[in-house]
Parts: C-alpha cells; sequence; structure tokens
C-alpha cells in the first residue's frame, strides 16, 4: 500500500464525501476504483456535450496535451 496525497477544494471534497457515505462507501474507495478504472481504460477523459457525445479529447500522455487538458476543464469551471 502506498498514500496519494490530493489537492481540492474543500467544498468539493465534502460533497463527494457526504455522497459517497449516503452510497456507503468512503471516499478512498471512490477514488481507488476511479484509478482502477483509469487504469483499465474504462474512464476517459474528454469535453462531453449534453448529448452525451465527446466534442473534444486530448493526448494526456503529452505534456502539451495535458496543459490542453487543464485549461479547457478550466475554463468550464469559469
Amino acid at each position: 500500500m502506498t498514500s496519494l496525497t490530493i489537492n481540492l477544494e474543500n467544498q468539493l471534497k465534502q460533497i463527494v464525501q457526504k455522497k459517497a457515505k449516503r452510497d456507503g462507501v468512503t471516499l478512498t474507495f471512490v477514488v481507488v476504483q476511479a484509478l482502477k478504472a483509469y487504469e483499465s481504460d474504462k474512464l476517459k477523459f474528454g469535453l462531453v456535450s449534453d448529448d452525451n457525445e465527446i466534442t473534444a479529447s486530448f493526448d494526456v500522455s503529452t505534456p502539451i496535451g495535458k496543459k490542453a487538458c487543464l485549461k479547457s476543464f478550466e475554463s468550464l469551471c469559469k
């Protein structure tokens, strides 16, 4: 086993932690399951429109792709 430190907004953590508790799981369980899904290609990242079609995707294996992805997601949060 190892530890993972994640920096995120406190409000997001509180909301997700409460949701996980309602679902009968821990926040750690949620994060571990997301990591496992990502590792097995069951979790993909991209921008999704209202009709659930991916309208943009990014190669996050490169520094340029990571920056483009983060920039797009940050713009959605504004």
